[in-house]
């Protein structure tokens, strides 16, 4: 890749800064080390330039290890929330199989409750006809009894 060069003004200083990143990333780091550089100028008096660098390398390395470790806390996130989407994957699939087989129950079930009922119609009709024969009978019973009745008193029995 090719090198990129800019010239940047980093605490009155200017400089050529040469790297691989385009020009206004290059840009963007070198504001962003003379914006700290005048933050830590105004916070400490110090003794000379090169402290003050100094010491903003070492509160720019503090924030680059900072996020390497926020990082890296991401990065076992991730992990964790890749292993919990399995496992709510795997859970929502034995949900829909559950569902699946509750459907077909349930499917079942109205089909044995339609043959119930058909069954139960058949038997009240049966029942009913059989209510009719018992009738019947005692229809002809009664009619039988009056007519020993009627034989007893004309024998004189």
């Amino acid at each position: 890749m090719e090198n990129n060069r800019v010239k940047v003004r980093i605490y009155g200083q200017e400089y050529t800064i040469a790297g691989e990143r385009d020009e206004e990333t290059i840009r963007k780091i070198a504001d962003h080390v003379n914006e700290r550089m005048r933050q830590l100028g105004r916070s400490y008096s110090t003794s000379g330039q090169v402290t003050l660098a100094v010491l903003t390398a070492i509160n720019i390395a503090d924030e680059y290890f900072d996020a390497l470790e926020l990082i890296d806390e991401l990065k076992e996130s991730k992990v964790q929330l890749e292993k919990d989407t399995k496992h709510y994957l795997k859970m929502w699939d034995e949900a829909k199989k559950s569902f699946a087989l509750y459907k077909e129950n349930a499917a079942k079930a109205a089909e044995e409750k339609k043959e119930s009922d058909d069954k139960y119609k058949e038997l009240q009709a049966r029942c009913s006809e059989f209510e009719n024969s018992f009738f019947d009978l005692q229809m002809e019973n009664l009619q039988l009894k009056n007519e020993l009745d009627k034989y007893k008193k004309s024998n004189g029995i």
